[in-house]
């Protein structure tokens, strides 16, 4: 039967046969009204029954993959192969290697393709032993505490090339913020950080998201997870995750730091606008209220 990548064609095959057993058709019929040679009815009336078909069913399309190739490696050597895959769990390139001390000439693309068929290749093989992290499903915001996000935002001073940073901390129910200079980022500034937020923080905090910069690693996860927190982190490139402490860097340096602030008395101009931040500025986020007036509704 020849090939074809019509996908109507086992359709047609099926309301032919159709025509000769079902409605009692000759063959001769049947070719002509569905247009087709007799020849080709007939050769698909006998694999129909080969196939021991129903007549609702469909006769499909034999492949065009050949069953046979003049040059196809021997079961010998594609045993030998896997074997020893599995034996030095290397690449194919010292697969490749090792056939080649032995004698058994073969090219490297078809060591790979072996390879590949018994998904021994590094695609497959290369992921054994690997633990994906679980993504964790995003929160409900139900009440304060229950989803914060945190972040750093980086200074240069232009003139010395010193840099230097402020960390950042918002509360996506009341919008309440915490911020901290710092003349270095680290897991252990981020740690201190946290610390000095719990003491400040007037409610009970759950989870905090971060990105997946080295100042959030697996150091300040097991930090958290000491205090009873959990650590939840963006997707690779995606800023919007973060959203909300993005747009909060963006306030704190348009209404208070500016975009080159000087490190001179940086910390007392943080603490004086938190307060007007938490207290008196209102928010649109929050239906023009402070987070302080949403904080006593809970």
């Amino acid at each position: 039967m020849a090939y074809s990548t019509n996908p109507y064609l086992p359709k047609a095959r099926k309301d032919t046969i159709n025509l000769v057993i079902r409605d009692g058709l000759s063959v001769a019929q049947a070719a002509r009204q569905m247009g087709v040679h007799r020849s080709t009815v007939w050769r698909w009336l006998r694999r129909w029954k080969e196939l021991e078909l129903h007549h609702h069913s469909f006769l499909p399309t034999n492949s065009s993959r050949p069953h046979s190739h003049p040059r196809q490696l021997s079961e010998a050597i594609i045993r030998r192969i896997v074997a020893l895959r599995e034996q030095w769990k290397r690449c194919a390139g010292y697969i490749h290697a090792l056939l080649k001390r032995e004698g058994i000439m073969v090219s490297l693309a078809s060591v790979s393709r072996v390879l590949a068929r018994h998904k021994l290749s590094s695609r497959w093989h290369g992921q054994q032993g690997k633990q994906r992290r679980r993504r964790m499903p995003r929160p409900k915001v139900a009440a304060p505490g229950s989803f914060l996000q945190m972040d750093t935002i980086h200074f240069a001073d232009w003139k010395t090339r010193q840099r230097y940073y402020v960390y950042t901390l918002i509360d996506l129910k009341s919008r309440w913020t915490y911020a901290e200079y710092s003349d270095r980022i680290s897991p252990e500034r981020t740690n201190g950080f946290v610390l000095s937020a719990l003491k400040h923080v007037p409610f009970k905090v759950a989870l905090i998201q971060t990105d997946n910069g080295q100042e959030f690693g697996k150091a300040c996860e097991k930090y958290l997870n000491a205090h009873g927190i959990t650590q939840r982190r963006i997707r690779l490139g995606k800023k919007n995750d973060n959203a909300h402490i993005e747009r909060f860097n963006r306030t704190i340096q348009d209404e208070c730091l500016g975009r080159w602030p000087s490190e001179d008395g940086i910390q007392a101009r943080l603490t004086a606008y938190l307060d007007f931040y938490n207290t008196v500025r209102l928010h649109s986020g929050i239906q023009y209220r402070t987070p302080a007036e949403v904080l006593q509704r809970f």
